[in-house]
C-alpha cells in the first residue's frame, strides 16, 4: 500500500482527515468519559496519519524543497533525542511514556506543516487544492457547530468550567482546545464563504460561519469570542478600504459591495447578541475581578501611607538590585496577572527556577516534560515557554524556524508588493496564524495539541504558498 502514497492519494487522505477531526475529538471525549483510558481513537488515528505523512515526506513527493525539509526534521529529531537521553539520567523523575508522548505531540505539528508544504510545492493546481482544503475545514467546523447545538439542546453537553464561570463545550473533552480550534479555524471558514458566495443565491455558504460564531460565544472562553470579533472587524475594515478605493477610482465591483454588506451585517449581529452570551458574562466577571483587585491594592497603599509605614524596609531592600527583584516578584505574583493568565504566571516561576538551577546540558537541550519536577508534573500551559524549558535553547531554535521564515518573507513582500500582500484573503489567513500563535503564547493548547495545530499548520502553509506565488510574480514582472 505504501507505494501508492503519492501526491494524489495524500491530498484525498488529507481532505478526509481534516473533515473527521471533530469526529475523532468526540470519540476521544466518550472514550475518556466511559472507559477512562489514555490511548483513545483520536490518538491512534492521528499517530497513523503522522506515519503516513512521514512516508510522504521521505518517499511520496518530488518537491524542490524536499531535501531542506528532510534535513530540518532530521536535525530536530536529533536535538530532541539528545535531550531525551540526557534527561533519562538527569531528571529526578523520568516517566518514559509521558516524555515520549510529549515529544510525539510536539513533532506532530512540524511533520504536518512540512508534509503540507511539500504537497503544495509538488502540485500544479494550487488554487484548486487550497479551496478544497478550505472547504474541508468549513465542513469540519459545521460538524463542530452542529454537534455542539445538539448536545446543548439534548442536555448532554459538558460544562466548560467547573465553577464560577459559565459555558458549554458539547461533546468535546477540553474547552480550551475547543476554543482554540474555533479561533484558528474561524478565519478560514469565513474566507471560504467569501470566496464561494459570488451572489445572493450562494449566501448559504455563510451558514457554517454564523453557526461557528454562535459556538464561539457559547463556549464561554475569551479566546473563541475575541477571535470571531477580531475576524469580523478585520474583514469589514478590509472591504471598507477596498470599497473606498474603488469609489475614488470609479471602478465599482459588485462582489466588493456584496461582501462589504455581508461583513457589516455579520459584525453587527455578532455585537448585538454578545451581551446575552456566556463569553460576555465571563469576560465581565474577569474585568470586575481585575478592578476589585486594583482597588484593593490602592486602598492598601493609601492605608500604609496614612499610617506612616514605608513601602520598603530599610537596609538592603532599598538597594537597586533588591528593588528590581521585588518589582519582578510582585509582577509575577500580581493578582491581576493571575486572573488574566489563569495562574499560569505561578507555574512559569516554578519552571523558570528549575531552569536556572539546571545543568548546562539541560539549558541547551531542555529539561523534558514539565521540567525537573519532584512530585506532580505541571506545564505552564503557555506553549512557547513550555517548549523552551522542555527542549532548551537548541530545540527552541528549531521550533522557531517556520515562524521566523514566515515573518521574514512577509516583511520582505510588505515593502515590495504591499497592496497584493494585504489582500483580504491573506489578511484572514494571517489572522488565523496570529490567533494561533497568540493563543499558544498566552493560553497554550496549540503547538503540542494535535487536535488544534493541524489547523494552524494549514493556515501557515496557505500563507507561505500565497507569498511564494507573489514573490515569483514580482520577479517575473
Amino acid at each position: 500500500m505504501l507505494r501508492f502514497i503519492n501526491k494524489e492519494f495524500y491530498t484525498k487522505l488529507l481532505l478526509l482527515f481534516i473533515i473527521v477531526q471533530p469526529v475523532l475529538d468526540i470519540l476521544t471525549y466518550f472514550s475518556i468519559q466511559s472507559l477512562n483510558i489514555n490511548v483513545t481513537v483520536g490518538i491512534i488515528f492521528r499517530v497513523l496519519f503522522m506515519v503516513v505523512s512521514l512516508w510522504f515526506i521521505f518517499f511520496g513527493n518530488s518537491s524542490r524543497l524536499k531535501k531542506y525539509v528532510i534535513f530540518y526534521l532530521m536535525a530536530m529529531f536529533v536535538v530532541f533525542g539528545i535531550g531525551l537521553v540526557y534527561n533519562y539520567f538527569a531528571k529526578p523523575i523520568f516517566d518514559p511514556f509521558v516524555e515520549l508522548q510529549f515529544v510525539a505531540k510536539t513533532v506532530y505539528f512540524f511533520i504536518m506543516l512540512c508534509s503540507y508544504l511539500l504537497l503544495f510545492t509538488n502540485i500544479d493546481r494550487k488554487n484548486d487544492v487550497s479551496h478544497r482544503i478550505l472547504r474541508a475545514v468549513s465542513v469540519a467546523m459545521f460538524i463542530v457547530s452542529l454537534t455542539m447545538f445538539i448536545a446543548i439542546l439534548t442536555g448532554t453537553s459538558s460544562s466548560t468550567y467547573e465553577w464560577n464561570k459559565f459555558g458549554f463545550k458539547g461533546w468535546f473533552f477540553s474547552g480550551n482546545e475547543l476554543g482554540s480550534i474555533v479561533a484558528v479555524s474561524f478565519p478560514l471558514t469565513y474566507l471560504y464563504a467569501l470566496i464561494k458566495s459570488d451572489g445572493l443565491k450562494k449566501v448559504y455558504y455563510f451558514i457554517p460561519v454564523v453557526m461557528l460564531a454562535a459556538v464561539s460565544i457559547l463556549i464561554g472562553t475569551k479566546v473563541g469570542y475575541f477571535a470571531v470579533l477580531g475576524a469580523g472587524i478585520i474583514v469589514f475594515l478590509c472591504y471598507l478600504v477596498y470599497w473606498s478605493i474603488q469609489m475614488i477610482r470609479k471602478a465599482k465591483e459588485p462582489l466588493t459591495n456584496m461582501r462589504l454588506i455581508f461583513s457589516f451585517v455579520f459584525l453587527a449581529l455578532f455585537l448585538l447578541v454578545t451581551p446575552f452570551s456566556p463569553s460576555f458574562s465571563n469576560v465581565s466577571g474577569d474585568v470586575g475581578a481585575i478592578n476589585e483587585q486594583a482597588e484593593q491594592k490602592n486602598n492598601e497603599t493609601e492605608q500604609n501611607k496614612s499610617n506612616g509605614e514605608p513601602s520598603e524596609k530599610p537596609g538592603e531592600e532599598t538597594e537597586p538590585e533588591q528593588d528590581q527583584k521585588n518589582k519582578e516578584q510582585n509582577l509575577m505574583e500580581s493578582p491581576i496577572l493571575k486572573i488574566i493568565l489563569s495562574s499560569r504566571n505561578i507555574y512559569f516561576t516554578e519552571l523558570y527556577n528549575d531552569y536556572l538551577d539546571a545543568a548546562p546540558m539541560q539549558k541547551m537541550f531542555g529539561m523534558g516534560y514539565a521540567g525537573n519536577y519532584k512530585e506532580n508534573p505541571k506545564l505552564i500551559e503557555m506553549d512557547f515557554f513550555d517548549l523552551f524549558f522542555s527542549y532548551g535553547i537548541m530545540g527552541f531554535l528549531f521550533i522557531l524556524v517556520p515562524f521566523l521564515l514566515i515573518v521574514g518573507l512577509f516583511v520582505k513582500l510588505l515593502f515590495q508588493v504591499p497592496g497584493r500582500l494585504l489582500h483580504p484573503e491573506n489578511m484572514l489567513i494571517l489572522l488565523s496564524i496570529g490567533l494561533g500563535t497568540g493563543i499558544a503564547f498566552l493560553a497554550g493548547h496549540v503547538l503540542y495539541a494535535p487536535a488544534v495545530n493541524i489547523y494552524l499548520a494549514i493556515s501557515m502553509v496557505l500563507l507561505i504558498i500565497n507569498m511564494l506565488k507573489l514573490n515569483k510574480q514580482r520577479k517575473e514582472a
